[in-house]
């Protein structure tokens, strides 16, 4: 594992021992030449923190948003794409070197909504390389049911279930680990990593649908458990 001085100005901050983008930069402790491919740059944190580790480390990280954010950096270990992340065919084709070789880290920060998220995780798997992962941010609805904040909690819960989908269509394939949310360290809602147990191009398994008990059992089950109770004695 290599070692490196997080005290320097704002990395102290985004990558404080607690913090998501720690996480996702420790992981790459053991990768040479890391390449990172980023969905969604917004304020630019998390492509700082991941540009400031690929520098020291001769990483590279390609980016992709919607929004022209290509002035947030002038990095020469950064190349940023302006598309929706579903466009598969044309980021390939700007970001060849991912078709070719694949990259160690995927980091899902863009469209939170499930359907899309499954459709990014169902895409990019197969260029993702054996040991690496796709990092999922923003899974854990907590701090919202704390404040009674329904929207949320919901987009938040639907996401972590199509994560958890995607896992057990390929459960033989990769290994997920969730990180909840930490509150009185770091203001962040939680985090999905996926783990790739297989080559790079191996593809994700077909979709299938889970069985899934009707929710309304799981409201009714205490009941249930009651009169099961009563009529056994």
């Amino acid at each position: 594992m290599k070692n490196f001085d997080y005290n320097e100005p704002i990395i102290e901050v985004l990558l404080n021992k607690h913090s998501h983008l720690r996480i996702m930069t420790d992981f790459l402790n053991n990768k040479e030449k890391p390449k990172v491919l980023e969905f969604g740059v917004a304020r630019g944190s998390s492509t700082t923190a991941f540009l400031w580790y690929l520098e020291k480390t001769e990483g590279k990280l390609f980016s992709v948003d919607i929004v022209d954010y290509s002035k947030v950096h002038n990095s020469k270990n950064w190349k940023f794409l302006q598309s929706n992340d579903l466009h598969s065919d044309y980021i390939l084709e700007k970001f060849d070197e991912i078709k070719k070789n694949g990259v160690d880290l995927i980091y899902i920060d863009s469209y939170h909504e499930n359907h899309h998220v499954l459709k990014l995780l169902n895409i990019w798997f197969k260029y993702l390389k054996k040991d690496g992962a796709i990092f999922i941010d923003d899974i854990d609805s907590f701090s919202f049911k704390k404040k009674k904040q329904i929207w949320h909690s919901i987009v938040y819960d639907l996401t972590d279930d199509a994560i958890k989908k995607f896992h057990y269509n390929n459960v033989e394939k990769t290994l997920y680990t969730k990180y909840l949310a930490n509150l009185p360290f770091c203001a962040e809602n939680g985090l999905g990593k996926i783990y790739k147990l297989v080559d790079f191009n191996e593809e994700a398994n077909p979709s299938k649908k889970i069985w899934e008990y009707n929710p309304i059992l799981k409201m009714i089950y205490p009941l249930l458990r009651k009169i099961k109770q009563l009529l056994s004695f």
